[in-house]
């Protein structure tokens, strides 16, 4: 069947680093990337896509870059904006990813007041600790950790593995997930507030990485995750955060009031549209992925 437009320009590789995923490496011509007990590996051959997974899993791709989306009427509704219009014509490859939920919970507390190289540090040494061994393609790769083997792990042991303070977090959010207090198939089911509302019962989940979290495995497409750039784009393209400086965090007040104006703006899409201006913004400063 022949692919609509938008989704015809689809690239993974500009998607598996626009900051949403981390645990992702070039080898050769193939890139290859953890989600939750798969490795999987993408690359082009005679101009065509191929992806594949180890173990196999057929068709992974079209959960994980989300090819099920109607991006035509996606990037329509959030291209009424003309800021998102250029930007979906500038990066027509970038897509949304669905991740796996304890995975994604884990990188986003992780990925708190640091950057994406020294996430991609704590996270692979997670892996490597915790995971389980895979070789494909002849290349040593580890799982990500189960709940239950971090559940397990010691705050001292998952601190040593670089994490800091961090680590306190996620010994909550697995022990949440583990006893069932974080209930993942109801956060899906769930509407944006009452599932936002459980996460931030979860010590070391605050606004920021519960949206992140909704937005990236929780299926709330009108999550919008306002960081320093996101905060920056709301600043200087659209007027508002007027007298914030931005060398300085939102307030909880700030935040609450900066997502609920994003998400009436951009609609039930917001996400998607958040997610531009996310690789916008760092592209146009020159950080590297």
């Amino acid at each position: 069947m022949r692919q609509p437009p938008l989704l015809a320009h689809f690239d993974p590789e500009t998607s598996v680093n626009s900051g949403q995923v981390f645990l992702w490496e070039k080898s050769g011509q193939a890139w290859y990337g953890i989600h939750a007990d798969r490795v999987v590996k993408f690359y082009r051959q005679d101009g065509a896509l191929v992806f594949e997974s180890f173990p196999e899993e057929r068709q992974i791709e079209r959960s994980m870059f989300r090819l099920d989306d109607d991006t035509d009427s996606i990037f329509a509704e959030i291209a009424k904006d003309p800021i998102v219009k250029k930007l979906i014509a500038s990066y027509p490859g970038l897509r949304l990813m669905r991740q796996d939920p304890a995975q994604c919970t884990i990188s986003f507390v992780c990925a708190s007041n640091t950057n994406i190289p020294m996430i991609r540090r704590m996270l692979g040494t997670l892996a490597k600790k915790y995971g389980q061994r895979i070789v494909a393609d002849g290349k040593e790769f580890h799982t990500f950790p189960s709940v239950q083997a971090l559940h397990k792990a010691s705050e001292g042991e998952l601190r040593a593995c670089g994490l800091g303070y961090r680590a306190k977090a996620i010994k909550a959010a697995v022990g949440a997930m583990a006893d069932g207090s974080l209930d993942i198939e109801y956060l899906k089911k769930a509407g944006y507030d009452e599932a936002r509302a459980e996460l931030l019962k979860v010590y070391g989940i605050g606004p920021k990485i519960a949206d992140c979290i909704l937005l990236f495995s929780l299926e709330k497409l009108d999550a919008f995750p306002i960081d320093v750039w996101i905060a920056r784009a709301l600043a200087s393209h659209y007027g508002w955060l007027a007298g914030k400086k931005m060398s300085e965090k939102l307030t909880g007040h700030q935040y609450i009031e900066a997502s609920k104006a994003a998400r009436t703006y951009f609609g039930k899409y917001a996400g998607y549209a958040q997610q531009f201006l996310y690789y916008h913004m760092r592209q146009d400063a020159g950080k590297k992925w």
